[in-house]
């Protein structure tokens, strides 16, 4: 049976095992009830819109001073309402009463409509005209010229990137974990060295990490689809080509970091003989990854800066911090390009080594060994007449 045959079996086998398991469709469910979450709570709750507030006036003095309130909220990202009992604050002859002290937004409305009725006012008595007094007391806005183009989307934005950056953590995480796993699992019930009698290490090696690659694929695109389904639905989110292309790169990124993770943690599980023994060998790799995910806050509150553009073209960090960069259309295509061949030269030189490491590490059942050991590894874990 030729070589490639062989992979696909090993593959299948894993796209089947996996996908029969509840774990998979729990963290699928998971992910959705957690996007869905997010995305539809705020609009329920009234949360991330303009700050709401209801005041009373006393008085015709304080009736012009709340009406001027309702037409200067939108300038402190604001929505007042005049009501005719109740309310957040009272405005009287004697200024602004309440139970406890006002939002300062509040505050800050009140004290600026107070001001241009007053002004109002005095240009009044002054023996100026309504039209020039309200001329005057509304000049327009100065100009505002920048040279990066001005995104009113980019909060939202933020939000893309953030979940781009934490589902390619945690499939990487998950899956790295699964590969390790279940090479140990082989290892500890002896079915490695049936394996082994009719293929050679790397061709096992290889159908475990495409087939649980696939399974991720899948996973990670079925979430991409719902998710960005529910947030366009729920308006969270403006569904436009450049989300599509994010949100298309970021599965291009998985792909290449899986690339990249999978043969480490399939390393590390060649190096012990029991579950228990895994996380202590696999501690670094989770370190890594967690590093990286802290990098992708740096990329989101600065994503031009020096620390951000460094880490998304450091191998181990780039396949989450880059696409975080690309969702917030901070990366240039010369960047994504550039970051993506150096993440995938590194991936292409870490499998050959993963491949030798694995190959002097899988057959030994018995105990631990030491990077080292299975580098040096002697024994031949080819089958007879191959």
């Amino acid at each position: 049976m030729s070589g490639r045959r062989l992979i696909g079996l090993v593959a299948g086998r894993e796209l089947r095992v996996r996908t029969r398991e509840k774990g998979f469709w729990i963290g699928l469910g998971v992910s959705l009830a957690i996007i869905a979450l997010v995305a539809v709570l705020p609009g329920l709750l009234g949360l991330g819109g303009k700050e709401k507030y209801e005041i009373r006036a006393e008085g015709s003095q304080a009736q012009a001073i709340a009406q001027a309130a309702t037409r200067l909220d939108d300038q402190f990202d604001a929505q007042v309402t005049v009501v005719s009992r109740g309310g957040d604050a009272t405005l009287t002859a004697r200024g602004i009463e309440a139970k406890e002290k006002p939002d300062d937004t509040l505050l800050s409305v009140l004290q600026a409509a107070n001001r241009q009725v007053r002004a109002r006012a005095a240009l009044a008595r002054a023996g100026l005209g309504d039209g020039a007094a309200a001329e005057a007391l509304s000049p327009p806005p100065l100009a505002l010229r920048t040279e990066e183009p001005v995104s009113e989307s980019r909060e939202k934005r933020s939000g893309l990137a953030f979940f781009a950056a934490l589902l390619l953590y945690g499939q990487l995480l998950s899956l790295g974990f699964l590969v390790a796993s279940g090479v140990v699992e082989e290892k500890s019930s002896r079915v490695v060295e049936v394996l082994l009698a009719a293929m050679r290490p790397r061709q096992l090696l290889a159908g475990k990490v495409i087939g649980l690659g696939l399974l991720g694929l899948v996973q990670l695109l079925l979430i991409a689809l719902l998710g960005l389904a529910i947030a366009g639905a729920a308006g969270a989110l403006t569904i436009d080509g450049d989300v599509l292309v994010a949100s298309g790169l970021a599965l291009g990124w998985f792909v290449v970091g899986y690339m990249f993770y999978a043969a480490a943690f399939a390393c590390a599980g060649a190096l012990v003989a029991r579950q228990e023994e895994l996380q202590s060998v696999t501690t670094p790799l989770t370190l890594i990854l967690m590093v990286s995910f802290f990098l992708s806050f740096a990329v989101l509150q600065d994503p031009g800066g020096t620390l951000a553009t460094v880490s998304s073209f450091l191998p181990p960090a780039a396949p989450i911090t880059m696409p975080a960069r690309i969702a917030l259309g901070e990366a240039p295509a010369l960047q994504v390009v550039a970051a993506f061949v150096l993440t995938l030269g590194a991936a292409a030189a870490l499998i050959p080594l993963a491949g030798r490491v694995y190959s002097g590490g899988v057959l030994e059942t018995g105990a631990s060994i030491k990077l080292r050991q299975a580098w040096r590894g002697t024994r031949s874990a080819a089958p007879a007449g191959r």
